[in-house]
């Protein structure tokens, strides 16, 4: 047919087009609708313009950083800790002491730190490093906590209500109940209530309502309700038995993933741990900054009366020059000792010379420690007496008690532990599933749901209570991976990173009795440099005053003098600094010995409980007694060498 070539077409008739236009509108819903959930819904083309850099009138607003807008600002701009100018070495004579022991400096660190502070400003540069009072809590309330463990076991309830209408036409009438097309118009309601046990049992009651109306010539009724209620019990008999691996692995447990009620508790002990070694470092840094803050104070008190007798050393001077009795150099020399002297009265007080931060930088990282405000016109100043008499240990007993106390070893056996939970846990899943399955049920058939009970099979409710039509079902499922690879690997997996965490604790015990020794010649060392330095103090002492008396009678140069000067302000200097770090080491020896925290009796408890958290510990108290220690194991064969040695 050419395209110039025309074809008459007759209309068809009403109810002819009206059946083609049916037909032919379903053959294309039909058509259209997968091509529609599989190419999506199509895109119109987007124009885009290409503006200049003149003539974008909201290019300022696009390029600028935007602030984040909380839905709660209160508290959170800082002004609360602004404060006034920091303390100047010009006003440092005006401003109040504030005198502190160190007891009472570690009470205030504890009562303000929310957030375990530490000196560096970790806190800013890596807030997520940081260790914070709310740190158990979150971990207590997450979805890793044993709440949430303990939520598998919940009871579970469900229900479900479903309408559905269709009309079918058939080939054969047998299929069609007679009828060779067939309306239905179905509604099901479902619910049903379950739970798991920590055995591993699960059970179940469940009440199932099938409503059926349809045009079928052979139904005995135009509509029906089919009502049972059923009851239903699942016990596994190898693969998932016992509360052990339930509460190891959880209910449902899939070799190498662990997250039963066991398992999380010992994740809760191990973030405990590192709160507690969180307060015990801020403990320790708190005692170390208190006695660099004493140090600091001697510092410049030496330096302040080292800067007084030079000063008078060179008024003398310059009177006797004035008068024509000394010389200019000597003069001179002198001036110069007096402003290197005041030079090293300001650094004591506000400098960073030699790595020292002075009095005022001391007590700042000190407020930041204790949590409270940095600039106040008053300085905390430290009235505990420093430790100076020997101090002895038993080197024996310091070891036994490093090695019992030290909090990182007792995370690490929290880690040892929850590796054993996991190859117990790993051992019982490597077994077949095979459950015993029981299920009862009981029906009921009527044309109503509830009326017409007068008559046969008129109420489908006062059939179900008569009990007349029940069924039920015992038997077994049986089934799993042949070879199961994947339970083999879990178990060689787990048992790999029992050994490995063994191995570390060793590590970790041979590293700290190495701490603990080094810990213990700090002690002896820091005590022979006290003793040594008050010596060389005194002898500094002894050859001052004679060199003083000589200069004055003109027998020595005043360079001597001045040289004595020097050396008796170092001297005096280095005994306070020996002080300072003998106190230091002992502290740091009761940090590695474990006895830093109860050094200030501090203990760690839990909080309140509840009147019915106290009842349910009472009623099981009893139980818990009669238990043998290992409870949660006691349905599983202990740890055993294995393939690996252990």
């Amino acid at each position: 047919m050419t395209r110039n070539a025309k074809k008459t077409i007759s209309p068809p008739k009403a109810n002819q087009l009206k059946g083609r236009f049916s037909v032919l509108s379903r053959l294309t819903l039909t058509a259209v609708l997968p091509c529609a959930m599989v190419l999506g819904c199509a895109t119109s083309q987007r124009n885009i313009t290409t503006f200049e850099t003149s003539c974008t009138p909201c290019q300022e607003v696009l390029q600028q950083i935007e602030k984040p807008q909380l839905q709660c600002d209160d508290g959170t701009d800082g002004t609360e800790f602004m404060s006034g100018p920091p303390i100047s070495i010009e006003s440092f004579g005006d401003v109040e002491p504030w005198d502190l022991t160190l007891d009472q400096c570690v009470e205030i660190s504890l009562a303000n730190s929310k957030v375990m502070q530490k000196l560096g400003g970790v806190v800013v540069g890596s807030p997520a490093a940081a260790r914070t009072l709310f740190d158990q809590a979150i971990q207590e309330t997450s979805i890793g906590g044993v709440e949430n463990a303990l939520s598998a076991f919940d009871a579970q309830v469900t229900s479900s209500f479903f309408y559905n209408r269709s009309e079918r036409a058939f080939n054969n009438l047998f299929i069609g109940g007679g009828a060779p097309q067939l309306t239905s118009n179905t509604s099901s309601f479902r619910t049903e209530l379950s739970k798991q046990t920590a055995t591993g049992a699960r059970f179940a009651v469940r009440s199932l309502i099938d409503y059926n109306r349809n045009s079928s010539p052979a139904n005995l009724f135009g509509s029906t309700y089919d009502a049972v209620n059923q009851l239903e019990f699942r016990q596994p008999l190898l693969r998932g038995r016992g509360t052990a691996v339930n509460r190891i692995a959880g209910p449902n447990p899939i070799a190498g993933q662990y997250n039963g009620v066991l398992i999380r508790r010992i994740n809760s002990d191990i973030s405990l741990s590192d709160f507690q070694a969180a307060v015990r470092d801020l403990v320790r840094d708190v005692e170390n900054n208190y006695w660099e803050l004493y140090f600091a104070y001697r510092d410049l008190d030496t330096k302040l009366a080292a800067r007084e007798s030079s000063r008078e050393t060179w008024e003398n001077r310059k009177l006797r020059f004035e008068n024509g009795l000394g010389r200019p150099d000597d003069e001179a020399q002198a001036r110069q000792q007096y402003f290197n002297f005041n030079a090293q009265a300001k650094n004591a007080l506000a400098g960073t010379a030699n790595g020292q931060t002075g009095v005022l930088g001391t007590e700042r990282n000190l407020r930041r420690l204790m949590g409270i405000s940095t600039n106040e016109q008053r300085l905390i100043r430290p009235t505990t007496d420093p430790v100076m008499a020997p101090v002895s240990y038993d080197w024996q007993q310091s070891q036994h008690s490093a090695l019992e106390n030290r909090i990182e070893l007792n995370r690490q056996k929290w880690t040892i532990r929850r590796r054993e939970l996991e190859l117990l846990a790993a051992k019982q899943l490597n077994k077949w599933q095979f459950d015993f399955v029981g299920q009862y049920g009981f029906r009921g058939f009527g044309d109503n749901l509830l009326g017409s009970r007068g008559r046969p099979n008129g109420s489908a409710f006062s059939d179900l209570a008569q009990g007349n039509l029940d069924d039920w079902q015992l038997g077994v499922e049986f089934g799993g991976a042949i070879g199961n690879r994947a339970g083999h690997v879990a178990i060689r997996n787990a048992e790999l990173n029992l050994v490995r965490e063994r191995a570390i604790l060793k590590e970790q015990q041979r590293q700290i009795v190495h701490d603990l020794s080094a810990a213990w010649t700090e002690v002896d060392r820091s005590l022979e440099n006290m003793k040594t330095t008050f010596n060389s103090r005194i002898a500094a002492f002894d050859e001052l005053e004679p060199k003083r008396k000589r200069v004055e009678e003109g027998q020595d140069q005043v360079f001597f003098l001045l040289d004595a000067q020097q050396r008796t302000a170092t001297a005096e200097s280095s005994v306070h600094r020996a002080v300072a770090d003998y106190n230091k080491a002992l502290a740091n020896y009761a940090y590695t010995s474990g006895s830093m925290l109860s050094r200030f009796n501090i203990t760690m408890t839990e909080g309140p409980w509840t009147q019915e958290a106290q009842a349910n510990a009472v009623r099981k108290a009893d139980y818990w007694q009669n238990q043998s220690r290992d409870t949660y194991g006691n349905d599983l064969p202990p740890v055993s060498s294995g393939p690996v040695m252990q």
